[in-house]
């Protein structure tokens, strides 16, 4: 064989790196004469932002207020978004993103068929740093790891963010919210944009119908999240209180809806067990945008530090939030919202504390009562 008569465009889209082409395998194509090749160095129109954010859910659904500063930033511009499968349905249906893409077994081959303009990196994840250095981007914007593996920031901020996340005492000093941070390192305008939440027409029915079905009274609907997830069980507020609160809230005639998944089933269930009048569960095996749905019933949210809360905050829902052991500083409630904080060991981030009194424990029910009123009236 005589070398000479192949030449190999290895920059084209349709090349997986270790295989022969499609074309090559199926029509005998070669490079020299191919009429399918196309370069991802091709220069287009659009600019092409890859964001990179795989989870956990919640800070996947909070950061998609960057991608209306993004579109408004560059005025021609495509948004694809990495993210772990099991989160992914929080960016189904998002207005603002042009692709989704799995982090399974074919990302490596999706990412080096495309070059991006712009990658923006805002997890400090050993996957997320590598995926940063995968993709081929004329820019990074947020984080990567250089050849000594030590982390590197884009600008200032994500310098400073890197060190609060990396010190707890910095985390307790920090007074901005996660919003200020996230926007300043994506070098965006402002940092009030709204999360945005995606709930598809067959979730709204679904909710729709679950609200016909009760024949509700005209009075406002309260929905109450009382889990934090099995990871974050220190971020509960503690069950009794939960059920001393609703019973105050169904004397004076509130309808109740009770929200959650398959984590908070055990405490809806107490929760049911009292047989509390205009206590209604919303169901706990919701697809993820059903679950949005049924949030969007509500008139004021009352929860953890949870993805409920960001949920009910990119719906425009009056929020009534309990912090603990995580930092209400970082929460952007967009006026809209009431942060009822136990400043006894706040932001500690731990999952298992050994006191026998917790700060969560250390919340009212007084308090979190009076916060509800105020948006009832």
């Amino acid at each position: 064989m005589n070398n000479k008569n192949y030449k190999l465009f290895s920059d084209c889209k349709n090349f997986p790196l270790d295989r022969p082409c499609f074309y090559q395998k199926n029509k005998n194509a070669v490079c020299s004469s191919c009429k399918h090749f196309i370069s991802v160095n091709k220069k287009e129109n659009q600019t092409k932002i890859l964001m990179i954010k795989l989870g956990a859910m919640g800070d996947v659904l909070r950061t998609t207020f960057v991608l209306e500063g993004l579109k408004e930033k560059y005025k021609n511009c495509s948004i694809s978004w990495l993210v772990d499968k099991k989160n992914a349905d929080v960016l189904v249906g998002n207005k603002y993103l042009d692709e989704i893409i799995v982090n399974d077994n074919k990302v490596f081959e999706k990412l080096s068929s495309v070059k991006y303009d712009i990658v923006i990196n805002l997890d400090l994840s050993p996957e997320s740093l590598s995926f940063t250095k995968v993709a081929f981007a004329k820019k990074i914007i947020g984080y990567y790891l250089d050849e000594n593996r030590k982390i590197i920031g884009s600008n200032d901020y994500a310098k400073k963010w890197l060190l609060t996340s990396a010190y707890d005492t910095l985390k307790k000093e920090n007074e901005n919210t996660y919003q200020y941070w996230t926007a300043k390192i994506s070098e965006l305008k402002k940092d009030n944009y709204e999360i945005q939440v995606p709930i598809s027409k067959q979730a709204l029915l679904k909710a729709k119908k679950l609200k016909s079905s009760l024949k509700l009274n005209n009075s406002k609907i309260i929905g109450i999240n009382p889990g934090a997830g099995k990871r974050w069980v220190m971020k509960k507020w503690r069950i009794e209180k939960y059920i001393k609160l609703i019973k105050i809230l169904s004397l004076k005639g509130y309808n109740i809806f009770l929200l959650g998944g398959k984590d908070d089933e055990e405490e809806i269930k107490l929760i049911l067990k009292q047989k509390i009048k205009n206590v209604y569960s919303t169901g706990t095996d919701n697809s993820v945008q059903e679950f949005f749905a049924m949030v969007n019933l509500c008139d004021v949210v009352i929860c953890g530090d949870t993805m409920a809360m960001h949920a009910a905050l990119g719906l425009k829902k009056k929020v009534v939030a309990v912090f603990g052991p995580t930092s209400y500083n970082e929460i952007e409630m967009y006026d809209r919202g009431t942060k009822i904080v136990s400043m006894d060991c706040n932001c500690c981030y731990l999952t298992d504390c050994n006191k026998k009194v917790k700060c969560m424990d250390k919340v009212s029910v007084e308090n979190v009562l009076e916060a509800v009123e105020t948006y009832i009236f």
